[in-house]
């Protein structure tokens, strides 16, 4: 069971959420039990607004409604495969309301001057007070460089983030230390509100080097653990929803069968 030559925010992120959905996904390569729908919007608002940038960036001109046929287009796309737990949606209504994102967004910020859209880099990070290399390098994709070599990173939620939240969260912790190790500029988190009516917070993460240690830390002793095989499993609320659970749970779930 060989590991990814690289590591990333998301791997990461989902070791620390749950050892054992770290192993279905990056070692055993399982196939996606379903799909919520939160996944499916955050995707097609990303596709969306980035295809946006990059026509521009093409030297054409686009418009609102085209991103709304792809919107369309990568909608089918998002749903096709493993079944959506749709839940309160319906299809026409989330289809509706990913379009209202990303009209909302580009309509008020669709003059931003982006100068390269998921840029790609692979980096060797060291630790900021031991100079100890990560284990592997980690790979990101950045979402918007903007004027100035700033980076915006887009996310979707139903709630607005909190500067615990932002503290806290090792994909941030990795971009800015990406940042820091290419000497590129600032990091800002633009977060698009999924309310009836959508609103924009944008935040700054500020460079802040008990934050920055903290980050290394967890980077460190979770690329351990994944190093020396140790994937147990996490139970919690996030079971319920996790796109692996029968795979994880069959056993559980045929004893209380039986029981």
């Amino acid at each position: 069971m060989g590991l990814p030559e690289y590591t990333s925010a998301s791997q990461l992120k989902t070791y620390a959420m749950c050892p054992r959905k770290y192993a279905l996904r990056y070692l055993d390569d399982a196939e996606p039990e379903d799909k919520g729908p939160s996944l499916v919007v955050g995707s097609v608002v990303h596709s969306a607004i980035g295809w946006f940038f990059e026509t521009r960036l093409a030297e054409r001109e686009p418009t609102i409604d085209e991103a709304l046929d792809v919107v369309h287009a990568d909608f089918a796309a998002a749903i096709d495969g493993p079944p959506v737990r749709w839940g309160r949606w319906t299809q026409a209504d989330l289809l509706e309301h990913t379009g209202n994102l990303v009209r909302f967004f580009l309509e008020e910020e669709g003059d931003l001057v982006v100068a390269d859209v998921e840029e790609r880099h692979q980096v060797e990070l060291h630790h900021p007070v031991t100079g100890e290399a990560l284990p592997r390098p980690l790979l990101c994709y950045l979402d918007f460089r903007v004027d100035g070599d700033d980076v915006v990173e887009l996310k979707t939620s139903r709630s607005p983030y909190s500067e615990a939240s932002i503290g806290s969260n090792l994909q941030f912790g990795a971009y800015a230390a990406v940042l820091d190790e290419l000497g590129a500029g600032s990091l800002a988190v633009w977060v698009v509100i999924k309310n009836k009516r959508p609103r924009l917070q944008k935040l700054k993460v500020q460079r802040n080097p008990l934050r920055e240690r903290w980050f290394f830390d967890a980077a460190m002793a979770i690329e351990e653990a994944i190093a020396a095989g140790h994937f147990p499993p996490a139970p919690g609320w996030t079971c319920a929803t996790c796109e692996y659970r029968r795979r994880c749970l069959g056993t559980v779930q045929a004893d209380a069968r039986a029981a």
